[in-house]
């Protein structure tokens, strides 16, 4: 495991998050970056585009779907023509996340097959909202199990989600860097890599960076140079072109403590230069970057604390494109799923 920075090396500035005003956000505060959080469908999925607006958000995550059942209603072809016609208005950029009953990992035959068709009936739905993909965590390994033959089951059951030869879908998958929490799958970069080549098809297969995640998992993105070597790997790895989206937050829990314990920008441990340093990269300067701090006084939490990281904002940011796949080239194919780290 990495050792964490020296104190004197992470620039923490708590109050910052406290002094920001609780207002919606304006324009030309975001400077064309695409910024925002998760927002919820409550009372309808078009109440979604409703909240984003009242914050000025440039960008927002939904859930499809209640994130903790396996089923629900269907999706009315009027609900989700309002939505998508709510969403195109608005200009904000909207994406979705998938339910976190989902393991497509699991050792359960059961449980992966109905893992694997309430992600499909996920994916259908995001479809119909006009959804660009949705972020699904990888999943877990059984008790014990060393993560290779875990890492191999969900490769299989992400490649019969596209079956050979189908049609090119429009909602891909964003597969999200995880904590490494009990058995999570996906808190080293070397798994994800390794999935991206044995999946080998950028069209429909990228990630999703989470910065109180990465953290967690031992890598020291807090410090100027932790950030650069983290950015190294990432290109090293050919997953930097792979990011579909990244969640801001901070960590509650401790470097390298692989516990998910989100906490507001600047509060945590990983602190508010950690957040500038993404936002002033260039490589990011396309991607939608959303908030899933806790939300005790409703969504004007995310105000105060996006406001909290506006001054990091680089000026005059690159057009957003997102029509051009964002994909991950290959260079040489992996035979063997990549061994766990030394821990």
């Amino acid at each position: 495991m990495r050792k964490a920075p020296r104190k004197e090396e992470v620039r923490q500035v708590p109050a910052a998050q406290d002094r920001a005003p609780a207002l919606p956000l304006s324009p030309s505060e975001l400077s064309g970056h695409l910024l925002g959080a998760h927002v919820s469908i409550a009372g309808g999925v078009e109440r979604a585009v409703e909240r984003a607006l009242q914050c000025g958000f440039s960008a927002a995550q939904i859930f499809v779907k209640n994130c903790r059942q396996w089923k629900a209603p269907a999706l009315g072809p009027e609900e989700a023509a309002a939505f998508r016609t709510a969403a195109s208005a608005s200009g904000v950029f909207f994406f979705g996340h998938a339910g976190y009953l989902l393991n497509l990992a699991s050792a359960s035959d059961p449980l992966a097959e109905q893992s694997l068709q309430a992600l499909r009936d996920e994916g259908e739905r995001a479809e119909l909202l006009g959804l660009p993909f949705l972020v699904l965590h990888p999943g877990v390994a059984a008790r014990g199990e060393e993560p290779e033959a875990a890492l191999s089951r969900l490769a299989r059951r992400l490649r019969a989600l596209f079956p050979k030869g189908s049609a090119l879908p429009r909602v891909g998958i964003a597969l999200e860097t995880m904590a490494g929490q009990g058995s999570q799958l996906g808190w080293r970069l070397e798994q994800l890599s390794w999935l991206l080549e044995e999946l080998d098809d950028p069209r429909r297969f990228g990630i999703c960076l989470d910065t109180a995640h990465l953290w967690a998992a031992g890598y020291p993105i807090a410090t100027p140079a932790g950030y650069r070597a983290f950015a190294a790997e990432l290109e090293e790895r050919r997953l930097a072109a792979c990011v579909r989206a990244i969640h801001l937050n901070d960590s509650a829990a401790p470097f390298g403590s692989r516990r998910d314990r989100h906490e507001h920008l600047g509060r945590g441990t990983l602190g508010l230069s950690a957040f500038g340093q993404i936002l002033q990269d260039p490589r990011w300067s396309r991607t939608p970057m959303v908030l899933e701090t806790p939300k005790e006084d409703g969504m004007e939490s995310d105000c105060r604390n996006l406001r909290a990281i506006l001054p990091f904002l680089p000026r005059n940011p690159m057009e957003p494109d997102w029509k051009r796949p964002a994909g991950h080239r290959k260079a040489e194919k992996s035979t063997s799923v990549p061994p766990g780290p030394d821990l």
